[in-house]
């Protein structure tokens, strides 16, 4: 079986959906205050989206 390339985007997005089902969890099983996770939310979006930028910009050899 061959392994295809890694696919930065794909990355990204499923490491979005995994951050939106741990926070979905950890306020459900009410180990963290809804308010709190509303404000860590666009702290991850916004490493996310750096994260997206640098692979964006990044050199290729």
């Amino acid at each position: 079986m061959n392994q295809h390339p890694f696919n930065p985007w794909s990355f990204l997005a499923g490491a979005l959906f995994l951050l939106l089902a741990v926070a979905g969890a950890v306020v459900s099983a009410d180990l963290v205050a809804p308010r709190t996770m509303l404000a860590a939310s666009p702290v991850a979006l916004i490493v996310l989206g750096i994260g997206g930028l640098a692979l964006t910009f990044r050199r290729t050899s």
